[in-house]
Formats: structure tokens, C-alpha cells, sequence
């Protein structure tokens, strides 16, 4: 029993040290990214979009991802984003009752049925009123909750609640819905909280990139350390995409990793996902005249 006790103390002080050193490695200070390493990663980014192209449109996949890919390039002026956009567009925006057009089309209206809504998750409601500012979902609980800085307190587990949430916040500002003094209150508790989450969460995995993605997002740019932003350049992917895991053990083929939600055993290829957030991010992070 006492052996038993001596290797649990020691597992436990074990854990505690190596988190310990992860939070001070995530936290240290560090000289900020040279501007040119930052338009480096941008470039390689959209060109494993542009290698990746086909197989992008093919793919019914998030419309919160399309739009980051519209506004990089409305940020950059790149051709290249400019027209990847313009082919998802053309192929899933251009019928008038697309759902999602408002997302793409701020002011736009389309009819939202209810049986469309109750099929979505609870953010992805939020985003359908946030992007419509229908006063008839607006009244939801479980959509109107979404609108209070407090609301992700019920949902410990849910490591995106907060940047979901931030992003619904967003859209309820582009479009001016709702009190503008309340909604600006909102997005700057919710920012706070995302930096916290960033100075004890140092998983480099794609929440991370999606806190600091938010930060940039909503006008924060001054609360990101830059060791968050090396930390995601260095997490790029040899063809200039990003997985969204953080490897620790190779084994094979595939990686023992730190994924969102604990450890997971995964090649580590690069995905839409984690690589749309990383082209708005790094280009909001990219001064324009230094932008490919």
C-alpha cells in the first residue's frame, strides 16, 4: 500500500511539473514574430488551399469557414482567395434561399424555417439569429441565453463554447442588432475570458488557434502574447496547412496527440478546419503592405 501511495505522489507531482513548465512555456515572453515570417505562413496557407482546392468544394463543410475564407481575402486583396471564395460561392450561395447567404451577405433575408433551426446545434442557432437578427428566434431560451457573457459557465466541457459564442456576439455587431453598448460589454468579458483560457489551456490544438483567431477577430489584437502567435506559426505543417492536433509520440504512421477533447492516436494531415482559421488569423496578423 505504501509503494502504491509513493508512485501515485510521485505520478501526481510528475503531472503537476510537467504542466506546470507547458503553462510557463505557453506564457513566456518572447520578441513577437518578424512581419515577414508571419506573410511566410500566410503564403504557404493559401497555397495549401489552392492545392487543396477541389477537394475543398467537393466538401458540404462549416459556412463560418467559407467566411473566413471571404474575409482573408477581402483583408489581403489576394486573386487567390478572392476566386476559391467566388467558386464555393457560385457553387453552394448562388440559389436565393441558401440559408447561410446573411453569413456572406450581411443584410441579406432569406426565410429561415423552424425544422432548418431545431436541426442545428445551440451555436449554430445562435449564429442563424445573429446573422438575421430575427426577432422571432431571438426570443428562444436557448437562443436568447447566448447573448449573456455568462452563458459557457454551464458548459465546462465544451473547450469552443466561449469562441463560439464570440462569434455570434461578432455578427450581432456587424449588422448592428441589439443594444451596440451591450453587445460591445459582451465581446470584451468574452475576450477576457478567452485569454484566460489561453494562459492555462497550452494545448496547441485547434481551439487554441481559434482563441487567438477571435482575439485578432473581435479587435483584440494588443491581448495576444506573442508566443501564442509563434506558437502557431511553428505548428504549421510542412505543406503549409494546419491539423489542429499538438503531437507528442510518434507511433507508426500516426501520432499520440493533444487533441480538443484529451489525447488521441491520428495521422497528422492537414485539414480545412484548422487551416480557415489560421488564413483569417495570420491574415488580420499581416500588415498589408507586407501581405503576398
Amino acid at each position: 500500500m505504501k509503494v502504491l501511495l509513493k508512485l501515485g505522489l510521485f505520478a501526481g507531482l510528475l503531472i503537476g511539473a510537467s504542466y506546470g513548465y507547458l503553462v510557463w512555456k505557453n506564457n513566456r515572453d518572447v520578441l513577437p514574430p518578424e512581419q515577414e515570417e508571419v506573410a511566410v505562413a500566410l503564403e504557404k496557407t493559401i497555397q495549401w488551399l489552392q492545392e487543396n482546392r477541389d477537394d475543398l468544394l467537393k466538401k458540404r463543410t462549416a459556412p463560418s469557414l467559407w467566411r473566413f475564407v471571404q474575409q482573408s481575402g477581402e483583408i489581403t486583396g489576394d486573386v487567390r482567395l478572392q476566386e476559391l471564395f467566388g467558386a464555393y460561392e457560385k457553387r453552394y450561395l448562388a440559389n436565393h434561399s441558401a440559408v447561410w447567404r446573411p453569413l456572406f451577405y450581411p443584410g441579406a433575408w432569406v426565410p429561415i424555417p423552424d425544422e432548418v433551426v431545431n436541426g442545428l446545434s445551440y451555436y449554430r442557432q445562435h449564429f442563424v439569429y445573429a446573422m438575421t437578427c430575427d426577432h422571432e428566434l431571438g426570443k428562444r431560451p436557448e437562443i436568447a441565453a447566448q447573448n449573456s457573457p455568462d452563458f459557457c459557465d454551464s458548459r465546462p466541457f465544451r473547450p469552443a463554447c466561449v469562441t463560439h459564442q464570440l462569434m455570434g456576439i461578432r455578427m450581432l455587431q456587424e449588422i448592428e442588432c441589439g443594444d451596440q453598448v451591450e453587445v460591445q460589454n459582451t465581446v470584451q468579458q468574452l475576450q477576457r475570458r478567452i485569454v484566460r483560457q489561453l494562459i492555462w489551456d497550452p494545448r496547441v490544438v485547434d481551439v487554441y488557434l481559434q482563441r487567438v483567431l477571435m482575439l485578432a477577430e473581435s479587435g483584440g489584437s494588443e491581448l495576444i502574447k506573442p508566443v501564442w502567435l509563434q506558437n502557431l506559426i511553428d505548428a504549421q505543417r510542412p505543406d503549409g496547412g494546419w491539423s489542429g492536433y499538438d503531437p507528442l509520440l510518434r507511433v507508426g504512421d500516426h501520432h499520440i496527440t493533444f487533441g480538443p477533447r484529451g489525447f488521441t492516436l491520428r495521422a497528422p494531415d492537414s485539414n480545412f478546419h484548422a487551416t480557415a482559421q489560421a488564413v483569417l488569423l495570420l491574415s488580420i496578423m499581416t500588415p498589408s503592405e507586407s501581405a503576398p
